[in-house]
């Protein structure tokens, strides 16, 4: 695939997560509870847990204390920070030679667009009806952001370090 396509594709897909977190970032409070419950409520079922007396589906913790909604930042900001990672990778690799520049300059980009994103996405809920802009929900996008970016990286070093390998045995 041309260094171009893979630009377009990876700008497109980067675009289409910013546009689905700015969708659920502008809904009212009532609308994301609503939903945050209702994903709650099917999640909950399918892990046979009760939801405690007096508490919502959304706000029972899932794992490692998180809770859905939570757990919704890391999933949605897992993927800004993989698909903006290819886009990086992607312009890296047309503007420079390949090799470890390439992987950290592209995960270092990747990790601060994706968080400067989240911090755009808290500024502008704090404009939504029963929303608001929290630093500790920015702290949540980075895990996901920090995951992605992370495994990606390690997943290329590893990759790059097999292909020299391989070029020296050759």
């Amino acid at each position: 695939m041309s260094t171009k396509i893979k630009i377009i594709l990876s700008a497109a897909a980067t675009l289409a997560v910013m546009i689905v977190i700015f969708i659920f970032s502008g809904q009212s409070g009532e609308t994301s509870s609503g939903a945050s419950n209702g994903v709650g409520e099917f999640v909950l079922g399918l892990l046979g847990i009760e939801v405690p007396p007096g508490q919502s589906p959304s706000d029972v913790e899932i794992i490692f204390g998180f809770k859905i909604r939570n757990l919704a930042h890391i999933f949605l900001y897992t993927c800004l920070g993989a698909a903006s990672y290819t886009f990086f990778a992607s312009l890296c690799s047309a503007k420079f030679k390949r090799g470890a520049f390439n992987l950290c300059l592209a995960a270092l980009c990747a990790f601060t667009f994706s968080l400067l994103y989240a911090c755009t996405d808290e500024f502008h809920q704090s404009f939504i009806p029963g929303r608001s802009a929290t630093v500790r929900d920015v702290l949540i996008d980075c895990i996901g952001i920090a995951l992605s970016v992370a495994l990606i990286t390690a997943a290329r070093v590893v990759a790059l370090l097999v292909r020299r390998a391989k070029a020296k045995n050759v």
